[in-house]
């Protein structure tokens, strides 16, 4: 979400609409909610194992193992249905996965505001989100009422990614935007 918006606000002659599914935080300060709220959803032994992993020295001395194992422990966060959560954490590979990404971003912008940026998206945009959502429904409710052109949905019992637990439902409502779309 926040690339691609941040795309649309950049190259907004370029862009003829917007689908995100899923939020991503908008300012850095709803990144801390999104933890916060991990942090509450998770048992005392994920937390347990993500911890381990994160041990400064182990950390660093199994960087791409560290980041990687963490995933699967903090999964459970990310979804409405547990088992699902569980199901798709045991199919997950190292392959799957680029330790790189987020300590990148995180370190390219650690104070980061998309808001500016956001109220210069001249193309439709969807925002499609998961009512249980564990980045909360306020960063996304901030973005629909900057972006001019946006319609914000809901998908309920449906966590961070509803192309996995809601599929029918999300490919639903990014088709009625795509036939909006000349």
């Amino acid at each position: 979400m926040m690339l691609a918006l941040a795309y649309g606000a950049t190259y907004a002659d370029h862009v003829r609409a917007t689908a995100t599914v899923g939020s991503g935080p908008i300012t850095s300060d709803y990144l801390a909610v999104f933890n916060d709220n991990q942090r509450t959803r998770l048992s005392s032994c994920e937390m347990e194992v993500i911890q381990y992993w994160s041990e400064p020295s182990r950390h660093a001395a199994k960087f791409g193992r560290a980041e990687f194992e963490r995933v699967p422990a903090a999964v459970p966060a990310y979804f409405y249905d547990r088992k699902t959560a569980i199901g798709f954490a045991m199919e997950l590979t190292p392959d799957e996965f680029n330790p790189h990404v987020t300590p990148a971003f995180i370190k390219a912008e650690p104070r980061f505001d998309l808001r500016p940026q956001l109220k210069r998206i001249t193309a439709p945009v969807l925002l499609l989100q998961g009512r249980q959502d564990l980045a909360g429904e306020a960063n996304i409710c901030e973005a629909h009422l900057l972006i001019k052109n946006s319609t914000l949905r809901f998908i309920d019992k449906c966590g961070h990614m509803p192309w996995l637990e809601q599929p029918e439902q999300t490919w639903k409502i990014v088709n009625e935007l795509l036939r909006t779309v000349p």
